[in-house]
């Protein structure tokens, strides 16, 4: 396969304001720590390895000793010592429940502070909010810097009228809350919503315009969710076919449970950051996998390890999604990188070859025209060095390229032929 560059990016210099990305994971982890599989702490740290994030934000949290098991194991690993979680809040909501569910916040002490938590109880499960601000590099000396505030939520689930009902009322002590906080403000609202098409109650509560803060869905859909092989890509549920070890949801990827909505403020950038466009995605999925297990899927987007770790950490799949920040944060270096070329060479076997003037790690992404990340790779390169990428098995066509470090993005289209 050959590389013809369309556009090479060359002697580029990236100057004035410095520029944060931040990487977010909204994960339902299944009954967490439940020991079947044994061990899917282990297993989670292996997803995050391969997708590393800056916050965390879980549902089906248990125990205490559940949420303390992914910090300690799947976020504090290898010599890592920077992330924090949340307090652990045992559900509020339907006390006399036996089977209580959690939401956990977990995150990078290093970039973001968080400043407060609360609950807001409903009649199924609680709500968690919580209000973190960026460690701005800038910040003792302006006493400035920019406030998100994330609304954790795990939505009544199934179907029919009556859970149709309490995932609208649970929406609606949501909204409740978030008219109280100021227009403009930075605000994620995600988790696992059950909702299983866009004429839900719930759905329309959330997204319903014409008050001072909105809620917006980065992505524009078909109506009906459910077993639509036209939305195939964006299935969060389930991971399997059949239940595993009879833990779970069976019957293969047909749902869009897993999902986030966003502030008008984080979709225009308006206030400090913003959702990167084509960053947000369901970890895994190809979109070849309907009604099949998420190792069925193509692993030309995500290797087969990955795909089989998603497949026993929990029915439902991770969605990820980056943020910018539009200045820097603590623990990233401060001094802007200046990248002075990024070229694709002319070889047969199809390989990428970067160049930059400063070491530093990143993501490398591939993209189709519209926007549907078809391959992403983590990569290190060295101060004047060259890495070389081969992504095997990338069909002829065009490309958008990504280099997605913790400071900048740099993109460039590319014509991939035969």
């Amino acid at each position: 396969m050959r590389h013809s560059a369309l556009v090479v990016l060359c002697a580029l210099a990236i100057t004035g304001s410095a520029q944060t990305t931040f990487r977010v994971m909204v994960y339902n982890l299944l009954a967490f720590p439940d020991p079947i599989p044994v061990n899917r702490q282990d297993t989670l740290a292996k997803i995050i390895a391969y997708h590393p994030v800056d916050l965390l934000i879980t549902e089906e949290m248990l125990t205490e000793a559940g949420a303390d098991l992914v910090l300690t194991e799947a976020r504090n690993v290898n010599g890592t010592t920077r992330f924090s979680r949340a307090a652990f809040v045992v559900q509020i909501s339907d006390p006399n429940s036996p089977y209580k569910l959690m939401q956990t916040l977990f995150y990078d002490h290093e970039q973001f502070t968080l400043k407060q938590q609360r609950t807001l109880t409903t009649s199924v499960r609680d709500i968690n909010v919580f209000t973190l601000y960026m460690n701005d590099v800038d910040l003792a000396q302006t006493m400035d810097t920019t406030f998100m505030t994330i609304y954790a939520v795990h939505f009544k689930a199934s179907q029919g009228a009556v859970n149709e009902y309490d995932r609208q009322q649970m929406a609606e002590v949501l909204i409740d809350d978030l008219i109280t906080l100021p227009p403009g403000s930075n605000v994620v609202v995600a988790g696992d919503m059950n909702i299983y098409s866009a004429a839900e109650g719930a759905y329309t509560v959330l997204t319903a315009t014409g008050a001072p803060l909105t809620l917006r869905d980065p992505l524009t859909l078909p109506v009906q969710w459910n077993a639509n092989g036209a939305m195939a890509e964006h299935h969060t549920q389930s991971t399997r076919s059949s239940p595993l070890y009879g833990e779970g949801a069976g019957g293969g990827l047909d749902d869009r449970f897993d999902i986030g909505l966003f502030s008008d403020a984080l979709m225009d950038g308006t206030n400090g950051s913003q959702l990167v466009p084509g960053s947000y995605r369901p970890l895994g999925n190809s979109g070849t996998c309907l009604n099949y297990n998420i190792t069925d899927c193509s692993p030309l987007q995500t290797p087969y390890s990955v795909l089989r770790a998603l497949y026993y950490m929990s029915d439902h799949l991770p969605l990820v999604f980056d943020l910018s920040y539009a200045r820097t944060v603590t623990g990233v270096p401060s001094q802007p990188h200046t990248v002075s070329a990024m070229t694709l060479t002319g070889r047969e076997d199809g390989t990428v070859c970067l160049g930059t003037d400063a070491p530093g790690t990143g993501m490398l992404r591939y993209s189709d025209l519209s926007g549907r990340i078809i391959l992403e790779q983590q990569v290190r390169f060295g101060a004047g060095s060259t890495s070389f990428i081969s992504p095997a098995g990338l069909p002829a066509g065009s490309y958008v390229v990504q280099l997605v470090t913790a400071q900048h993005t740099i993109s460039l289209r590319t014509l991939l032929e035969p």
